[in-house]
């Protein structure tokens, strides 16, 4: 894609996404004095670091690795650093 003025919803969703297709990652560490700074990886390095629990954290601080992810009934769970997890609610539509 050479325009890089899209929004996020104006950009094409991958139907079928191979291993060695690239996403480019947008990152801005949310100051005001720093340029927005891109990385492209290939999906299969997005993706390696990801791992769906089959049990949920007892609280922000239980032990799980950056990637990690876990849900249950009402959250999803992700882990975004070592042993620190956020939750974002489930809503039913």
């Amino acid at each position: 894609m050479s325009d890089n003025s899209l929004k996020t919803s104006q950009l094409p969703t991958a139907g079928n996404v191979a291993p060695t297709d690239r996403v480019l990652i947008l990152f801005n560490a949310n100051n005001a004095n720093t340029t927005p700074s891109t990385r492209t990886i290939n999906f299969s390095n997005l993706c390696a670091n990801i791992t769906i629990l089959n049990n949920t954290p007892a609280n922000s601080s239980a032990n799980g690795l950056a990637g990690n992810m876990s849900y249950d009934n009402n959250y999803l769970y992700i882990c975004t650093s070592n042993n620190h997890w956020g939750r974002i609610q489930i809503n039913s539509f």
